[in-house]
């Protein structure tokens, strides 16, 4: 991975937080990075709310910060977590953003969203997000990935994801791109490709993705760098996790297409859907880079700074 200097995550009582924490301070460690700690107190709940347990908590972190020689600054702060964890990627630029995921379904994923999804989205800078089912990891093994996973869709970010992929590779590791053509519905095969059938069409998309991928792929080998590519057919997020499966992917990497919140909204996102679902960690990479401001007054200000 290429040299990181600071990274940020964000902690909570749960298991993710605490999986996202040991994956930070184990990076952290590995490169020499600085790491700040966020927790949010939701709005909802009076600051003082499991004051006692936050304390504990806090020093916890920082014994184990001090035990792996690690500089560690905690923020807590009150207000929704998301635009908490927003409010300091915007203020303090990290490299990283390291977040954990409860993979909330039904009636709580409605509810509550996912603070994971809604960072992602929004964020300028590449957030890591780590399931609690994948266990913790040491530092070495962070940096080992025998498989990495790439869904393309020839967005610029996607294009990028497949350079991060490429320079997070080791000599043994496999790169597998991935492009799925989504299913066509009859009445849109006749009104956009004239009196193509629905195969012939998904057809069509497949053979141009797997020349474009080639493409790549072509570039890549002129540099001694080996990548495999499949294009699928089927709803996206659902193809992405089935070739992961399949090939044990250690990581999978999405690219997050820049859009306003109402047309993300209306259209979902695929990198949504994976973080969501996906039982492997998620490297998402923004499209842009750039500074979009985050709204101070949905914040409190902070009640630890160190």
């Amino acid at each position: 991975m290429n040299p990181l200097t600071h990274i940020l995550t964000a902690v909570d009582f749960s298991e993710p937080g605490r999986a996202a924490f040991d994956h930070a301070l184990a990076l952290s460690r590995m490169h020499g990075a600085e790491l700040t700690v966020v927790h949010a107190v939701p709005g909802d709940r009076a600051f003082e709310w499991d004051a006692r347990e936050r304390l504990d908590m806090i020093w916890r972190l920082r014994q184990a910060a001090e035990a792996a020689d690690v500089r560690l600054k905690v923020s807590v702060q009150h207000g929704d977590p998301a635009v908490v964890i927003l409010l300091h990627a915007r203020a303090r630029r990290p490299d990283l953003i390291v977040l954990g995921t409860h993979h909330r379904t039904g009636l709580g994923r409605l509810r509550f969203g996912s603070v994971a999804k809604r960072v992602t989205l929004r964020a300028t800078q590449p957030v890591l997000i780590v399931p609690s089912s994948h266990g913790r990891r040491t530092a070495e093994s962070l940096l080992s990935f025998d498989s990495i996973l790439v869904a393309v869709d020839f967005s610029a970010g996607s294009l990028s994801a497949v350079e991060r992929a490429l320079s997070l590779a080791n000599a043994n590791s496999r790169v597998t791109l991935v492009h799925v053509v989504p299913s066509v519905p009859v009445a849109s095969v006749s009104r956009y490709s004239y009196d193509l059938s629905e195969p012939e069409y998904q057809g069509l998309l497949a053979r141009d993705a797997r020349r474009r991928l080639q493409d790549i792929i072509s570039t890549e080998a002129s540099k001694g760098r080996t990548i495999h590519a499949r294009v699928v057919a089927g709803d996206p997020s659902r193809e992405i996790m089935r070739v992961a499966t399949d090939v044990d992917a250690d990581l999978i990497l999405v690219g997050v297409t820049s859009r306003g919140a109402i047309k993300r909204l209306m259209l979902g996102s695929t990198a949504a859907r994976v973080i969501r679902t996906a039982a492997r960690p998620v490297l998402a990479i923004p499209e842009l880079v750039d500074h979009t401001t985050v709204p101070l007054a949905e914040a409190g200000q902070p009640d630890i700074a160190a």
